[in-house]
């Protein structure tokens, strides 16, 4: 952890103005409250914040932190009396210690092997194949008034014969969410659109309107077509987070066939469980 970041959340846990860089530590190293023997860090304040509901953590940290303190401490002294009482020894809480344990560290094997497997390297790498492999195609930029009867779009286009402006029916007449827009639709490719929509703006040349309305499932279309170009292959950056979405299910996928590789499992069947369970 950089010393600006360090500085940054003691800052704002303790409400300090001002803290030298040469005396920055991290919050591991910072105690915030002594139980006997038991140290309290600033790491176990922030680690207990966190774990808080969205609407707790939205108050103000001073106001939190005494609390999450008081809490830490409760729980350190409950803690020692559960040791006390030998409940460690119990054969049902050594069972339960375990698969919690069992649990973390699958958590935490998992959380990195996902890590290894989004490199920055290995993001590139998928983007470049995703750049190689890419294959150019029709956009369309398109426009539309959706209205329920057949009439009311006839008469739209009467309208628009008469160079009323397309954006401003679509606002007062559209049913459609794209009213707000002006009809706009934006772009889209073959395959994205119902298919009696999609027909009707191929006939199209850039700039035309549809002469008679559209009938879809929706309702009645009258359609403009703003514009069409061929399709780029989008920047690393928009689709990032898609790339890494996309890399993570794969590598899951992969792992668990390798991991059930040459394994013997068997799964019981649902209502089978259930009879033993009620028996």
């Amino acid at each position: 952890m950089s010393c600006l970041k360090i500085i940054f959340i003691l800052t704002n846990f303790f409400l300090i103005i001002t803290l030298p860089i040469a005396n920055a530590k991290e919050p591991r190293q910072v105690t915030v409250a002594i139980v006997d023997n038991h140290i309290i860090t600033a790491q176990d304040v922030l680690n207990a914040t966190n774990r808080l509901p969205e609407k707790i953590k939205q108050k103000s940290l001073s106001e939190i932190y005494p609390k999450v303190v008081n809490e830490l401490i409760n729980q350190h002294l409950i803690i020692k009396q559960a040791y006390k009482d030998k409940l460690d020894k119990q054969k049902e809480i050594v069972e339960i210690l375990k698969k919690n344990k069992d649990q973390i560290m699958a958590k935490y094997w998992l959380n990195n092997f996902l890590t290894n497997n989004t490199s920055e390297e290995k993001i590139q790498n998928f983007y470049t194949k995703y750049l190689e492999n890419f294959k150019t195609f029709k956009e369309f930029n398109a426009s539309h008034i959706l209205v329920k009867e057949e009439d009311e779009a006839l008469q739209i286009i009467e309208k628009l014969k008469i160079k009323s402006e397309f954006s401003k029916l679509a606002k007062s007449y559209s049913i459609g969410p794209s009213k707000k827009n002006g009809g706009d639709l934006g772009w889209f490719r073959s395959g994205q659109m119902v298919k009696e929509f999609e027909e009707a703006v191929l006939k199209l040349k850039k700039g035309t309107i549809t002469k008679n309305p559209v009938k879809t499932k929706f309702g009645y279309h009258i359609i403009m077509l703003n514009d069409i170009r061929n399709s780029q292959p989008k920047k690393i950056n928009d689709i990032k987070q898609q790339i890494v979405k996309t890399i993570k299910q794969n590598s899951l996928s992969n792992l668990e066939k390798q991991l059930r590789k040459n394994k013997i499992i068997k799964i019981s069947d649902f209502k089978k469980v259930v009879q033993e369970i009620n028996n």
